[in-house]
């Protein structure tokens, strides 16, 4: 994490153009490595595995915010 950290932020930052998110996804995908790496071990390129573990969890977020506005919307319209 110490390595490779700040690249995986930077990369996400640019990716969300939100740092605060891109923080929070790449926090997230450490707490996923420290879960799946001592169990299947550490990945060849292990920034390179939370990038894109980090890149998922941004199109996740993207996608449950995009329905969460599609709620409000049909609510919005039923009132």
């Amino acid at each position: 994490w110490r390595i490779d950290g700040a690249r995986v932020v930077a990369t996400l930052a640019k990716l969300t153009g939100d740092v605060g998110l891109a923080e929070d996804l790449a926090q997230e995908a450490l707490v996923e490595a420290l879960k799946q790496w001592p169990r299947d071990g550490v990945p060849e390129n292990p920034g390179g595995w939370l990038t894109a573990v980090g890149k998922r969890r941004a199109i996740d977020h993207w996608r449950r915010r995009e329905r969460l506005d599609d709620r409000y919307r049909a609510i919005a319209a039923t009132l």
